[in-house]
């Protein structure tokens, strides 16, 4: 049942690279639509129940390379689904997966009767839009997925995506940080999630928070340009407990880039 999720959270590593600094059209004078599709459907016959399934993806209208581009990164990475020639297709394929793997999944399990039967109606919401960065040639698009498949909780995943609006580029976190700057960065973050904290070092940010139980503090495509800022965000297992949350740290960009 987990898999639909492991498979979007392994998407959310695949990024393109490219220098990320640039003048020209700006992010506030794309022109936007949006995508969605949703679906409620019972999970037995005659059950009030049902499997919820919602996606409401923001687009770029036109077509130019970074809608084109932005479009592919829904289809290949957001919605995990290649090959597709819309989005709109790519969202029903993958509403009719998700689907089909919920009644495999549920069909020998579900009893109407049960005290726990609220536990089968399962959910998958996804959504996405752009943020406001202070960057004017860098275009961030965020999206948010919550969903409940089955378990002891639900799962929270936010990622961002980041684009040159010049050459219509997808970008690397290794187009922000050179790697000579990769270790001063690392130091710059742990240093500031122990002030967040008011953790004596790294020892007792953990102890406090669970941060980096699960994993070492590591460059992440997972950031946001924020003028002369930049945040980190890590998800939920990626290096600390789920109770942990969403961890979120933000410092300076690194100078002589």
């Amino acid at each position: 049942m987990k898999k639909l999720l492991v498979a979007f959270l392994a998407a959310l590593l695949a990024c393109a690279c490219t220098d990320w600094q640039g003048t020209g059209t700006k992010p506030a004078d794309l022109e936007w639509g949006t995508a969605s599709l949703c679906r409620e459907t019972p999970i037995a016959p005659g059950e009030t129940l049902c499997y919820q399934i919602s996606f409401k993806l923001d687009t770029l209208a036109g077509e130019s390379e970074l809608s084109s581009l932005l479009a592919a990164v829904i289809r290949d990475s957001v919605l995990c689904t290649p090959g597709r020639s819309t989005i709109g297709e790519a969202m029903a394929d993958l509403a009719d997966s998700i689907e089909a793997e919920w009644k495999t999944d549920l069909a020998e399990r579900y009893e109407p009767e049960s005290e726990y039967k609220d536990m089968y109606q399962y959910n998958y919401t996804l959504e996405g839009s752009r943020t406001e960065v202070s960057a004017d040639s860098i275009l961030s698009y965020r999206t948010i997925l919550d969903c409940y498949l089955g378990g002891a909780h639900g799962s929270h995943v936010v990622q961002y995506y980041n684009f040159n609006v010049e050459s219509g580029k997808l970008l690397n976190i290794g187009d922000v940080v050179p790697t000579e700057k990769t270790q001063e960065v690392l130091k710059a973050m742990e240093e500031q999630l122990c002030k967040d904290w008011e953790a004596q070092n790294l020892a007792d940010l953990q102890e406090k928070t669970g941060i980096t139980m699960l994993g070492d503090l590591y460059l992440t495509n997972n950031f946001l340009l924020t003028g002369d800022s930049i945040m980190f965000l890590f998800n939920q297992y990626e290096i600390a407990p789920y109770a942990a949350g969403l961890i979120s740290v933000t410092i300076p960009l690194p100078t002589n880039r």
